[in-house]
């Protein structure tokens, strides 16, 4: 990112926006933001759980030493390296301790009070382009239905359905049936539906009531199709990243919805799909439900073994 050096980070927002091909609106939607957010994140304002919203969409990521890290911990360092206490570089900033600590803790808070930090801090370069966005990653920058597509190997796809089929009765959608993995192989006694936006089947546009969803969803649409899907049926399982499913955004959602996440079942990451290093799963999530997640892992064999 070299060319953006001399921007502050909130300008870099617009910059990557706009060499995406990418309108304010458009950025909002794969956002699930609105375009006043977008605008005011531009401009270094908004809140940093908007921002963080943000990033993924553009290929971009804090530039911390750790994956497990935040950059609130990043900021908490440099801040001791300049002889910093919270309250002295609040006071600098014009903002109370409390939300030092926030932004340090939880790295929370809002977009102004972080650039001042970044400024004052003299990290002139917080964020980096993610490796999934260098190259083809499992989530592409674009939404288009030639870009978000992933397809799962059949047999793949035929375990899943075979490790919950037990449970499924009723009406049976694939939301993305894509080449129809998981479509094809739906158990005898379920009656069976499908949507596929490349065939003018919108499953954002379906509304009429099933006992289960399942299938892998468009990752860059992860939020708001799982959104969707607990609006039409109590049983949605879906092929994801982990990482992806369990964001504090995602588990509010479900929280809000009335839904738990009944199981995860790991799986290995097909060879023909990019190797990212996240655990893929197949994902459990039910209305109602507020047990402790059963966990298994998906044998080569197609049988899972709990743990």
């Amino acid at each position: 990112m070299e060319r953006f050096s001399h921007m502050a980070f909130f300008e870099i927002l617009r910059a990557e926006r706009v060499g995406r091909g990418l309108t304010q609106a458009e950025l909002a939607s794969r956002a699930n933001i609105s375009i006043p957010t977008v605008r005011a994140l531009e401009t270094g304002a908004g809140t940093i759980l908007t921002l963080e919203a943000v990033l993924p969409i553009l290929g971009l990521r804090w530039r911390v030493t750790e994956p497990a890290e935040h950059m609130g911990r990043v900021l908490a360092e440099r801040r001791r390296a300049h002889g910093f206490s919270q309250q002295a570089l609040a006071r600098k900033i014009g903002c109370s301790r409390v939300r030092i600590i926030a932004l340090e803790a939880e790295f929370s808070g809002r977009v102004a009070t972080l650039a001042a930090a970044l400024r004052l801090l003299r990290l002139r370069n917080p964020l980096e382009r993610s490796d999934l966005a260098k190259g083809r990653g499992l989530a592409p920058p674009k939404n288009e239905a030639e870009q978000d597509r992933v397809m799962t190997p059949p047999d793949l796809a035929k375990a899943i359905i075979e490790h919950f089929s037990h449970a499924m009765a009723g009406r049976v959608l694939d939301p993305s049936r894509g080449e129809g993995a998981f479509f094809d192989h739906f158990p005898d006694h379920v009656e069976p539906h499908w949507c596929e936006i490349s065939e003018g089947r919108d499953f954002l546009s379906w509304s009429d009531r099933v006992e289960w969803v399942v299938t892998n969803p468009p990752w860059s649409e992860l939020r708001t199709f799982t959104r969707h899907a607990m609006q039409v049926s109590e049983n949605v399982v879906w092929l994801a990243p982990l990482t992806n499913l369990t964001t504090k955004a995602r588990l509010r959602d479900l929280q809000e919805a009335g839904f738990g996440i009944a199981e995860l079942l790991f799986v290995d990451t097909p060879k023909s799909w990019p190797q990212s290093g996240f655990q893929i799963v197949a994902a459990h999530l039910k209305k109602g439900y507020s047990g402790h997640w059963k966990v298994a892992q998906l044998r080569g064999g197609g049988g899972a073994q709990a743990s």
